[in-house]
């Protein structure tokens, strides 16, 4: 099928039967009202399916194997993030939630956080660099999980290098002088010192248990966004399963943990929204 054709009309069944696909590999539920994003996100693996209908998407996706299901995770997705995007859960890790724990524990404090949709890598680079002076000082020894579904995202944030317009996103000059090399044409790369902090992995939040458990901190920002209730409790009951006794959940500045997972307290250090996990267990 050639690349300028106009693509096939979506009909309601058509629509069904691509919205559980989705749903199967990302957790992400398409009510009615979204064809247009089906069309605009998945018309090109359409063509390079060569299917002429809509219905017989799903089927020539699983027949393709791992490739196409990577594909059809890669369309759906939004890798939307920035360095330091909403500063204050930062300020609150770095001037309250950590200091506690170095208080309390040993030296240097063994710090364990999980990134959980981690995208192209902003999130965690930021939380080692705003944990800079306390690594250099040998305050905290830091065992960092990043995970994404994406194989692009996790390829980029591995790489670790960064265009201009994704520089200037959360970044001042000095965390560019001091985290940063110099590429060209304004690109720049993480420094190898920050990237070695960071182990990353890919993982399904929604479909899979927890990758690890006993985090201090489990990082999940602007993620449940795209989940309806029922995704959306079984992703928070596997973040809150990550975490030790006591440990913290951050979630994005618009999200509120769901009601139906136990044992997640609502907390404000410096004004940051925080969940301080206090259940024995979850069911």
């Amino acid at each position: 099928m050639a690349e300028s054709c106009p693509l096939p009309k979506l009909n309601a069944a058509s629509f069904r039967a691509v919205a559980q696909l989705v749903f199967e590999h990302t957790g992400i539920r398409l009510t009615p009202g979204k064809e247009y994003f089906v069309m605009s996100r998945l018309g090109n693996l359409l063509r390079e399916t060569g299917c002429s209908r809509w219905e017989d998407l799903p089927a020539a996706i699983l027949r393709a194997g791992a490739r196409a299901v990577d594909g059809l995770v890669q369309a759906v997705l939004t890798l939307e993030t920035s360095f330091f995007r909403d500063g204050r859960p930062f300020r609150a890790l770095r001037e309250v939630l950590v200091p506690e724990l170095v208080r309390q524990g040993p030296a240097p404090y063994p710090l364990r956080i999980w990134s959980a949709g981690c995208s192209t890598g902003q999130e965690p680079y930021s939380i080692v660099m705003c944990l800079g002076d306390l690594l250099d000082r040998g305050r905290i020894r830091l065992d960092l999980l990043a995970t994404d579904l994406s194989p692009l995202a996790l390829h980029r944030a591995r790489e670790g290098v960064y265009e201009p317009w994704e520089l200037d996103r959360g970044l001042d000059g000095e965390a560019r002088a001091r985290y940063f090399d110099r590429l060209g044409h304004g690109r720049a790369r993480i420094r190898p010192e920050v990237r070695r902090w960071v182990r990353f992995r890919r993982h399904n939040l929604v479909t899979a248990p927890p990758p690890e458990r006993g985090f201090d901190v489990v990082f999940c920002r602007n993620v449940g966004i795209y989940f309806g209730p029922e995704t959306l409790g079984r992703l928070h009951r596997n973040l809150a399963a990550a975490l030790r006794p006591g440990g913290v959940l951050v979630l994005g500045a618009g999200e509120t943990v769901s009601p139906t997972v136990p044992g997640l307290r609502a907390e404000y250090p410096n004004r940051a929204l925080v969940y301080r996990y206090t259940a024995e267990d979850l069911p």
